[in-house]
């Protein structure tokens, strides 16, 4: 009887336990969701992060699986038709009607196409509340709206097709090898979104518009959006632009699995162009359901904890044995339905097998025995650390809500507020242990429906296992005798023996003009002090000065190239890596010292809380810089095996080529080759080299930006920057590099089997200005030409999938603009496409009139993207250094841009391109698929 009574009580705790534990979440409250009478789903959700900006998304809860047979890629294919012709847009006017509102196509425009969805996306400036009923209205137009014309549609054949050649090559065919085996017997691994390029070019207009009829319809779509405006206006323009539209057809929207099979699968494919050994499995499993509870939240940080802790074991591992290169252990969603188990480890060329076993000893032990107290303990540390810094910020970033919104409509998760999902992370991850992670991770694996992929270069198909003998490795594993994970450290209690004698503020200026305060410190530093409110009790500082590779001998070149890894992984001082990694374990304290080709530098940052850690790190770092052999080793051993495997690409030889003509062999410091590396990188030159650049901080300067006190920050940096040896460095370096030359230049290679060209074409000239206004004409006449070439070489000759184009100059270590136009295309196509280039150059240089309207658009776009960015740390830290480093004559960049900007006039930027496009010779590079060199003879 008594028995009986203790089994009652404990199923009655057990009962009342799960129903508190099944507690449904809660909506945040600022959510505004409603779903109109046709089926179709709006999200608003009101924040004042970005003011005067709208965020859209139009959500489609279809994609290529739904596709027939005959209509493989046309779910993509109507993504781009969005672009080319609506109700109430004809061909592009969608495109130059945001442009002229501030959006930048690509960045503030598109859209995508997955296996389950497609997604549509607009940022727009909404100061005039028109433009965001103007964008709603698009969206409406993108759901019901497009017209599919069939002259944009043949037009748009070439455009697609090129995004699908652009993907063209050793990664894509090695997919298409091993993919049918991953998603073996599923419609997944026939419904690439991409399509097939037979289908691309000769499908029928009806085919496109059926499948536009039967699934973008209201009860499969929502749209999401994230504004300062009122929700109630918001709510009134959607409805008025979506309630009207009823669906033409209503198929079931059929939600498809990866099947299931008792055999592990295995594929063992090569390349003669890859570039890497890897293995990987995949253990298929059930997706991750819905976040509706505060179980479902509960399992869903589990996943998180164990993931990040594999994270953290493999991240040590790789730096205690040489037997493979980087391994990883993970559990994920793969598709709508479905998750994995997964796993990889990129492998040495000479070490296959012992690699393998390392890595699949390493997992078992994972398996086996889950994690140390001390691992869990720690990653709980910062876990909670960062929760709790995430929770002092008030706003979070558009697409964080986005993000969250779209987990609702397609995943049915619940959106909670950050209140609420920081009080469930406070609660449940103190419960986490070894016990909790092995028994979620035994739950998710299954002795079934499991892949083994491994893919190589086919230069090593000889050494690569066959299926048996993985077959074995996978057995042998799972059978051997493991112990557990044991990695004692010893932590010593302090960052610093000794503290650094102080130095002082000499002299103190107020740059009134940008809000910034200059101290001069005795030490021959200089400190920029920036007080913002972007980031409640949070600073960075980032210090710099000229130099770096450039000022050491010759002899030392290469062996600086390695400096800054090797030193950033071997601790400091008494700390070695691992030891260093746990004294700051939730800690935000962060430092990384830098050694470029021209200066050396250091970037750190923390939370105020934590600012004397940061600037005790940084000083122990600086002063007490560690190499350790094992990290050398190991990185000289990895950067000889990628550059040997480089030579594997087909654009290895092209690129070199191209590196000669632009460089010229002057830069000798930049030329790393195996055969140098292994004569010239000496390990006890690092900490030399290292010294050498930072023996002394004198003429540095450091920009300090954040919210802070003068008066609580004073102190910090007269110990610990001011605490800097200062005195005599090497300054002189000897530098012949780029220059623009006298003549044009071209190179024709052939390489690789992909059928697409690659087009580089450059100009460059030493004759520069680089402060502003020039540097603000540069970046137009780069926007210019991009609008132009767009629309010439993809819009209306449909010959490529994207245009690369980059005007840009400096004045370190020596004046140089250069200017690069990039771009893939069909190799037959290549020398069409190249005049249409020169054709576009010509106009801009000659005809102001003919690019004046786009570039009104682009000021827009400029002036509202720097207005975006101009509160930000990023932005004051970035151009602040910037501002010092490169010596500008004024503040003109912080307190005149808009008037800078509106003052350039089409002439200007003919004239600029005039000079340093037309006037210049040039080098066009033109790579040929290898099947081309015969058919050219």
């Amino acid at each position: 009887m008594e028995y009986k009574k203790i089994s009652l009580f404990f199923l009655l705790l057990v009962l009342f336990s799960a129903v508190g534990f099944a507690q449904p979440l809660k909506q945040d409250p600022n959510l505004v969701k409603g779903k109109l009478s046709n089926g179709f789903t709006y999200y608003i959700y009101k924040s004042d992060k970005e003011p005067g900006t709208s965020t859209l998304r139009l959500f489609l809860n279809a994609g290529s699986l739904q596709e027939d047979n005959d209509q493989l890629g046309l779910a993509h294919f109507i993504e781009h038709m969005a672009f080319n012709g609506t109700k109430h847009y004809s061909k592009n006017d969608v495109i130059t009607f945001l442009e002229s509102k501030g959006v930048k196509f690509g960045a503030d425009l598109n859209a995508h196409t997955s296996f389950d969805e497609t997604v549509y996306k607009i940022s727009i400036n909404t100061q005039d509340e028109k433009n965001l009923e103007k964008s709603i209205d698009i969206m409406a137009d993108w759901a019901f709206g497009v017209t599919f014309d069939p002259t944009e549609i043949d037009k748009e054949r070439g455009v697609v097709i090129e995004e699908w050649r652009s993907k063209q090559g050793a990664d894509n065919r090695l997919r298409d090898q091993y993919l049918p085996v991953l998603f073996s017997q599923s419609r997944y691994a026939e419904r690439l979104p991409i399509g097939k390029v037979d289908i691309l070019k000769n499908f029928k207009r009806q085919r496109i518009v059926d499948f536009y009829e039967k699934w973008y319809r209201p009860d499969l779509m929502a749209i999401a959006i994230v504004t300062d405006i009122d929700p109630k206006k918001v709510e009134q323009y959607i409805k008025a632009e979506f309630t009207s539209y009823k669906a033409k057809r209503k198929a079931p929207r059929i939600y498809y699995e990866l099947p299931k099979h008792k055999d592990t699968l295995f594929s063992i494919v090569t390349d003669k162009e890859a570039r890497s050994i890897e293995l990987s499995f995949f253990n298929k499993i059930k997706s991750s359901g819905p976040i509706r509870t505060e179980q479902d939240y509960e399992q869903q940080q589990t996943r998180s904890f164990f993931n990040a802790l594999v994270k953290g074991r493999f991240s040590r591992i790789s730096q205690l044995q040489d037997n493979f290169k980087d391994g990883s252990f993970s559990i994920s969603n793969i598709v709508l339905k479905n998750g994995v188990v997964a796993g990889g480890v990129s492998l040495y060329h000479d070490q296959i097998k012992e690699g393998i076993e390392k890595y699949l000893t390493e997992v078992q032990r994972i398996i086996r025995y889950g994690f140390t107290v001390e691992e869990i303990n720690k990653y709980r540390e910062e876990y909670l650390a960062a929760i709790k810094r995430g929770a002092k910020e008030e706003k979070s970033q558009a697409e964080t809500y986005l993000n969250e919104m779209h987990e609702e409509f397609y995943g049915n998760s619940v959106m909670m507020d950050k209140s609420q999902r920081t009080a469930l992370a406070l609660k449940y991850a103190p419960k986490i242990d070894s016990l909790s992670l092995l028994a979620f991770l035994r739950s998710k694996i299954t002795p079934y429906n499991m892949v083994v992929l491994l893919t190589a270069p086919e230069k090593d198909k000889a050494l690569l296992p066959n299926e048996a003998q993985l077959k074995s490795l996978l057995a042998n594993a799972a059978k051997q005798s493991v112990s557990p994970w044991t990695d004692e450290v010893e932590v010593p209690k302090q960052l610093l023996e000794q503290q650094p004698i102080a130095g002082k503020v000499i002299g103190q200026e107020n740059l009134s003009a940008i809000g910034v305060t200059k101290w001069m410190l005795s030490n021959g530093t200089t400190v920029y002090l920036k007080q913002t409110k972007e980031k409640k009790d949070y600073l960075t500082i980032s210090g710099f000065r000229q130099g770096g590779i450039y000022a050491l001998d010759s002899t030392q070149y290469i062996t600086a190239q390695f400096v800054k890894s090797v030193t950033g992984l071997s601790g400091a001082g008494k700390f070695g890596r691992r030891a260093l990694t746990q004294y700051l374990t939730g800690n935000s304290a962060s430092a990384v010292l830098i050694l470029s080709n021209n200066r050396e530098g250091v970037v750190t940052n923390a939370d105020w809380k934590d600012a004397k850690t940061m600037f005790q790190l940084m000083y122990l770092k600086w002063i007490y810089p560690n190499a350790d052999k094992v990290t050398f080793d190991q990185t000289k051993r990895k950067a000889i095996e990628g550059l040997e495997n480089s030579k594997l690409s087909p654009m290895y030889a092209y690129n070199q080529a191209i590196s000669e003509l632009l460089k010229g062999d002057e830069d000798y410091s930049s030329n790393v080759t195996v055969d140098r590396i292994e004569k010239e990188l000496k390990f006890d030159e690092i900490i030399p080299v290292f010294k050498n650049r930072f023996g002394s901080a004198k003429d540095f300067q450091f920009v300090v930006v954040g919210d802070f006190t003068l008066d609580s920050i004073k102190p910090l940096i007269e110990q610990y920057i001011g605490g800097l040896p200062g005195g005599n460095y090497a300054k002189a370096f000897k530098y012949t590099g780029p220059n623009g030359g006298d003549q044009a230049k071209d190179i024709l290679m052939y390489a690789g089997k992909a059928p697409k060209s690659t087009v580089n074409i450059f100009y460059q000239s030493n004759e520069v200005n680089y402060d502003y206004p020039d540097i603000l004409v540069q970046t137009m006449l780069q926007e210019v030409l991009k609008v132009k070439l767009r629309l010439n070489l993809r819009e209306e000759n449909s010959g490529v999938y994207g245009v690369g184009v980059s005007v840009s100059s400096t004045n370190i270590p020596a004046p140089l603009i250069r200017s690069r136009i990039s771009f893939s295309c069909a190799p037959e196509s290549a020398e069409f496409l190249v005049k249409q280039v020169q054709v576009e150059l010509e106009k801009v240089a000659n005809n102001p009139n003919y690019f004046s309207e786009d570039l009104k658009n682009i000021k827009i776009q400029q002036i509202d993207g720097y207005k975006k960015q101009s509160s930000k740390n990023l932005f004051w830290s970035t151009s602040l250094r910037n501002q010092f480093y490169y010596g500008f004559k004024d503040f003109s960049y912080f307190n005149q841009y808009e008037q800078m900007v509106n003052n350039i006039t089409p002439a200007e930027i003919a004239a600029y391109a005039k000079k340093y496009l037309i006037k210049q010779p040039g080098i066009k590079a033109v790579l040929m698929p290898e099947n081309f060199k015969n058919l050219n003879k």
